[in-house]
């Protein structure tokens, strides 16, 4: 029974973040080098193939996620107990995360079904991720609509997290509905391999993506000519733009975090600047010939697949960056922990998303981990909103050493829990009232209640702006001769 107690499988002692930190760099480890290999970056063979697919299991879905997720449990066990929404949230993504992890070990050691199974845990992580971080970008526009001092880094993480979402459904959308499966007996004598190919064909009236040989059956993955236009439109323009708003409010909380110390040393802007330099340039030809670059020279491809995969990565582990170089100014323990797991998952979700899952083994294992990247994302910055708008203390220890994006998003969260506070207390009264009199009492709507709170707050800032004007005024006269 002891195996079982506690608030997730086992009930050791906390998890040190130093193991945190180094699980999910190995995690993002192993990531890259799947996508590489995906992305014709990597040379592999089949075995190379199969160990991948074993560390990427293993690790990712296995003991890497487990300690992840065992930390992310443990530090969100007071604000879970406050709030059923997080705690459903939290336990869902559990659920279906270990889901995968079991669906992935059929595959492994099944010789049949490996298209549907495969398609189905892409199918199902990419809908989970893309309602998590969609859940995330609303509550981003939500904290921006009701702050004070409205801050572009939350608007601009808001966008970020909405054009995330839109590039991994469109992902799922292309691979799972413009791209065909074709299957067909495997010719005498051919070898046991698998291959991007990225060429056109006749027979099959269509560019072939990827061509798996096994001993009985081959399968080719085929975009139909009819659907090739639209295929590419959406591959070159929706991630990219994610990408985009991705970059812009990272270096915005960089600069934003440097500001309080000095100016943003331009060898620093040329840094920052460099991923989205080498993204923009290996992408372009995309825009034009799809994923497979074959308006481009063979000569050329590799050398833009390679820039293009340098600026994903580099990019990624910036955005990640961001988060880690916040968690150094802060004071309070609790915030750094929500905002390590934040960095975590920024880090992983882009570069998962862009492995490619027309490889349905260790392609499919790694870009499926959108969902545990999407999630530690989300949960990291809710926490930190939810968790400083209950803590006065970490309100205050945020003042001169955090930048303005979690303290203005606690503030927002701040004034969400007040006005349902005020609402649930009008609402109690109104029932006694009803009850004493016997008659229908005025009902007050969430607008108003919303307006009163704002006149008070207005007030009580210009009152508490006042009150340091006549003190400052009188401090000034001490200087008088």
């Amino acid at each position: 029974m002891h195996f079982w107690q506690g608030s997730f499988f086992l009930k050791p002692k906390i998890l040190n973040r130093k193991i945190t930190v180094l699980t999910g760099v190995v995690i993002i480890a192993i990531v890259i080098i799947d996508l590489l290999m995906t992305r014709q970056i990597l040379p592999y063979t089949y075995n190379m193939e199969v160990i991948m697919f074993i560390l990427t299991i293993a690790i990712g879905y296995g003991i890497g996620a487990w300690i992840l997720l065992r930390y992310t449990t443990q530090i969100s066990k007071k604000i879970r107990a406050k709030s059923r929404f997080i705690n459903i949230l939290h336990w869902t993504v559990i659920v279906i995360q270990f889901t995968l992890l079991g669906i992935l070990l059929l595959i492994l050691f099944s010789n049949t079904g490996h298209i549907f199974l495969s398609s189905t845990v892409f199918a199902v992580s990419s809908i989970a991720s893309s309602i998590v971080i969609g859940l995330i970008g609303y509550k981003f526009f939500s904290w921006y609509k009701l702050s004070y001092k409205k801050n572009l880094i939350i608007i601009f993480y808001g966008i970020a997290a909405f054009s995330l979402c839109s590039s991994i459904l469109e992902d799922a959308g292309t691979k799972l509905l413009l791209v065909d499966v074709v299957q067909e007996k495997t010719s005498p004598g051919a070898n046991v391999e698998s291959s991007f190919l990225y060429k056109p064909s006749e027979k099959y009236d269509g560019e072939i993506i990827y061509k798996i040989v096994n001993p009985d059956t081959t399968t080719f993955y085929i975009i139909p000519n009819s659907s090739l236009v639209l295929y590419n439109l959406l591959n070159s323009t929706v991630l990219p733009i994610a990408f985009g708003f991705r970059w812009i409010a990272s270096t915005t909380l960089l600069r934003n975090l440097y500001q309080r110390v000095g100016k943003l040393p331009l060898l620093l802007w040329i840094i920052f600047s460099l991923p989205l330099v080498f993204y923009l340039i290996g992408k372009a030809p995309g825009f034009f010939s799809g994923e497979g670059l074959s308006q481009i020279d063979e000569q050329y491809r590799y050398f833009f697949r390679l820039l293009f995969r340098i600026g994903t990565i580099a990019g990624n582990v910036l955005f990640g960056l961001a988060f880690f170089m916040a968690v150094r100014s802060l004071i309070s323990s609790k915030l750094k922990d929500y905002l390590i797991i934040a960095a975590i998952g920024d880090t992983m979700v882009g570069i998962a998303l862009s492995t490619s899952a027309i490889q349905p083994t260790y392609g499919v294992a790694a870009h499926s981990l959108v969902l545990l990247s999407s999630y530690l994302f989300s949960i990291g910055l809710y926490l930190s909103a939810i968790s400083i708008s209950q803590d006065n203390s970490l309100r205050k220890s945020i003042k001169g050493s955090m930048s303005d994006l979690i303290g203005n998003i606690g503030s927002a969260q701040m004034e969400q829990e007040i006005e349902k506070k005020v609402i649930k207390l009008i609402q109690k009264q109104r029932k006694e009232m009803e009850e004493q009199t016997g008659e229908f009492s005025y009902e007050v709507t969430e607008n108003e209640v919303r307006d009163y709170i704002k006149l008070v707050v207005d007030q009580r800032k210009r009152s508490t702006s006042s009150l340091d004007k006549k003190r400052f005024n009188r401090d000034d006269t001490k200087f008088v001769p």
